[in-house]
């Protein structure tokens, strides 16, 4: 049985019991005390229902909540979704073994709808249903710690994109360490970072021994460096490597040296490849044919050697130059400016300035481009005077093209026309002079008779003149000395200039031979003396002059017209009016006159250029207002004196025959006339219209047939082809051929055969029946 206390005990226990509660209450406060201003984050929290119990102020100034909103909710509310299955998991574990501390991290769900850092210390008490828990924010930590890791991955990225790796060594120890970047370039595996000695060896045997130099210096002096080297990695993979190196100081001397390694052997391959291009673009550049140069504002930054050949000034004078101001003449620059400010990138033509002060035509074409971190204007230029002159020349000489094209149409129809009409003024003249030769001249239209016959004798005249023009009038050319017929001629053509113009005849002693017709000769000399005539107004001179000339090739290929070869000359000049640059390009057409109405038909000179080019030769005129003109004309040198310069022949005396003769005459007139015309002369006539029907005459025919005469031109066959298949019958065969033209059918280019008989059309009984005697009287040769 327990001993019952006295009074005193009693008191005094209960004293000590109020001792104790005074003790626990003071415990207490100064628990609240610490629990309310603690910085970290405190709470107590029923494991059963995982609801907070109490919170300090630092927990709900962390996440924002009040206490009461804190309360109010499971905890597991306020965790991070992502977080919420491996925290239950750690404290279920953590509860399970009967830890007494959890440390873990999770994130916490803000007011503002944020998410926090937190780390915990848990203290978990099962028997009591609670735990008690201290959370710090290490949001910050959280962030630096993420932040760090990204960096060093951007800077392991960014190290190995530009082959930039670090490294540091202990100025104690000689301790190297590298970065992962210096491992890969080295070629070595992280981690086994190799003594400084054997470091350097990496470095090619020519370049070891400065950056072994370079090393010791920053240790021992303190002295940064920046140097390029060869090296050679650990498998034997050639580089080049540039380092630089930091020394870093500490109590004046060197603690540590900290630097950089990076591989350029890229950068090296690029160097040497620009430079050996910037080298090709130099002597390209230098040996462009034109001017290459680029500008600012008309200043020369840059040019090459083929703007010094144009512009006459030195690579080193160009460079700083206001080209614009310089090298462009002053009536173009407002041009140039305007083109350079709107930045015009097409080609186009102005005016340049050489040094010396010439101008010449010039080419630019520029653009603009960036050119160390502005833009300029690159600038193609050229001197295009030779260009400018050769498109001249083109020109000129696609007009002469035009122009004898023109003149070749013109001819073409002319001779077509000519021809068609001489065959009718054969009919008409013909026919006139067989009605003269039968009428009595006293007869009343005997007058009128021989007014046809003269007019129908101009109309021949007229259309041998566009023949010659044509260059289809049949001739029989002969070796000629030239002054010789113009010296029998100087009278005549006096004559013809009249009295108050003076001719002066200047031959050369030793000029050569030309072989042409005669006549042809007669026609270029009147045409060309009455022209000087005509275009002196008062008195004046006319002026003929012979000579000897060569051309060769060279002078030819430089002068449009010409063809090489030894030529004799033919010039008259007078100095009259002159012609216009736009006259002369016309005065060889036919019907071009500058003269008034009656007074020429334009077929003047149209009839010379016809003779000189069938003759093979060709004909310049110089000629300029006020100065006169100068007709001169290049005949081919004839080369043998065979011929000998014959007297004209003497006409033979018409006989009347009695010979068969066949004609063949597409045109029914001329056919019908010419028929007649033999039959009054006492022949007798087989007449055809067609060769098929004439060779079916011929062989059908029982007689003789001494003398074919035949048209050139006829459909079927020409008129030498005839002659080739009725010869088979008639060996003995006589032949005279008919034409206006030839067409090169019996002629070669225009000439006649030598030993051909032929008549040109028109002709009169007469000469008709002289050309038949001729033919008749000619012994043919065989074969």
């Amino acid at each position: 049985m327990s001993r019952k206390l006295s009074y005193e005990e009693l008191e005094k226990r209960v004293q000590e019991l109020e001792e104790v509660e005074l003790e626990r209450k003071g415990t207490a406060k100064e628990l609240a005390q610490l629990f309310s201003m603690s910085l970290d984050m405190i709470c107590i929290a029923d494991i059963n229902t995982a609801s907070f119990i109490k919170v300090n102020p630092a927990f709900t100034e962390v996440l924002g909540f009040s206490e009461e909103e804190l309360l109010e909710k499971p905890f597991f509310e306020f965790i991070h979704p992502e977080d919420i299955n491996a925290t239950m998991t750690i404290v279920e574990q953590d509860l399970q073994k009967g830890t007494s501390a959890i440390n873990f991290e999770n994130r916490y769900r803000c007011r503002d709808g944020s998410y926090r850092w937190l780390s915990w210390v848990s203290h978990p008490y099962p028997e009591k249903g609670v735990t008690y828990a201290i959370a710090r924010d290490i949001s910050a930590l959280k962030y630096n710690q993420e932040e760090l890791e990204k960096n060093q991955a951007l800077l392991d990225a960014t190290g190995q994109m530009a082959k930039v790796g670090g490294w540091q060594l202990d100025a104690n120890t000689l301790e190297l360490t590298w970065t992962k970047e210096t491992h890969r370039i080295h070629e070595v595996p992280l981690g086994s970072n190799p003594p400084l000695k054997e470091a350097i060896n990496f470095f090619h045997p020519e370049d070891r021994q400065r950056m072994q130099e370079a090393i010791q210096r920053a240790l021992d002096h303190g002295e940064p460096y920046d140097m390029e080297a060869r090296f050679i990695t650990a498998r034997g993979k050639d580089l080049w490597t540039r380092t630089i190196c930091h020394p870093e100081i500490i109590d004046g001397k060197t603690a540590k040296l900290i630097g950089t390694f990076q591989d350029i052997t890229d950068q090296k391959k690029a160097e040497e490849a620009l430079k050996e291009s910037e080298e090709r673009y130099r002597k390209l550049h230098d040996a462009s044919f034109g001017g290459l140069f680029i500008h600012d504002q008309g200043i020369v930054l840059d040019c090459n050697q083929g703007l010094s050949d144009i512009s006459g000034y030195t690579h080193d004078e160009l460079i700083g130059m206001d080209a614009l101001n310089t090298l462009i003449a002053p009536e173009w620059r407002d041009t140039v400016r305007k083109n350079i400010a709107s930045g015009f990138g097409k080609p186009y033509e102005v005016e340049g300035v050489r040094k010396e002060g010439t101008i010449y035509p010039l080419y630019i074409h520029g653009k603009n481009i960036p050119y160390k971190g502005r833009i300029v204007r690159a600038v193609e230029y050229r001197d295009i005077t030779e260009k400018k002159l050769a498109d001249k020349e083109k020109e000129d000489l696609e007009g002469k093209l035009r122009q004898a094209q023109k003149m070749e149409a013109v001819g073409r129809l002319a001779g077509g026309v000519a021809h068609d009409f001489n065959n009718m003024l054969g009919v008409i003249l013909g026919y006139v002079g067989m009605a003269l030769t039968d009428l009595d001249p006293s007869h009343r239209i005997y007058p009128d008779l021989e007014q046809i016959r003269k007019a129908g004798e101009r109309s021949a005249d007229l259309t041998r003149q566009l023949l010659s023009f044509a260059r289809k009038q049949t001739v029989s050319p002969k070796v000629l000395d030239l002054n010789k017929i113009i010296a029998g001629m100087t009278s005549m053509l006096k004559r013809l200039i009249g009295e108050d113009i003076d001719l002066a005849w200047l031959p050369d002693k030793n000029v050569s031979p030309v072989k042409m017709d005669p006549s042809q000769l007669d026609q270029i000399l009147a045409n060309l003396c009455v022209n000087a005539r005509d275009a002196i107004a008062d008195v004046g001179r006319v002026t003929i002059e012979t000579g000897n000339a060569a051309f060769d090739k060279g002078y030819c290929s430089d002068h449009p017209g010409f063809l090489p070869g030894e030529y004799v000359l033919l010039a008259v000049s007078d100095d009259g009016c002159g012609m216009e640059p736009e006259m002369l390009e016309n005065i060889f057409e036919p019907f071009f006159t500058t003269k008034e109405s009656g007074k020429g038909t334009g077929l003047g000179l149209a009839t010379v250029y016809g003779v000189v080019r069938q003759n093979n030769g060709f004909v310049n005129v110089y000629s300029e207002p006020g100065h006169g003109t100068t007709f001169k004309i290049y005949l081919p040198r004839h080369r043998t004196r065979e011929d000998a310069f014959p007297d004209k022949e003497s006409s033979q005396p018409i006989e009347r025959g009695h010979e068969t003769i066949l004609v063949v005459e597409d045109e029914p007139a001329i056919l019908k006339m010419t028929v007649k015309m033999l039959e009054r002369l006492g022949h007798q006539v087989l007449a055809a219209s067609t060769p098929g029907e004439a060779i079916q005459i011929a062989q059908a025919y029982s007689g003789e047939i001494d003398l074919l005469v035949t048209d050139v031109v006829m459909p079927e066959m020409n008129g030498r082809d005839l002659a080739k298949n009725i010869l088979p019958f008639y060996p003995n065969l006589h032949c005279l051929f008919m034409s206006g033209y030839t067409a090169n059918v019996i002629a070669h280019h225009g000439v006649l055969d030598k030993g051909v008989n032929f008549i040109p059309k028109p002709f009169s009984e007469e000469s008709l029946g002289a050309k038949v005697r001729e033919a008749l009287n000619e012994d043919r040769e065989k074969g």
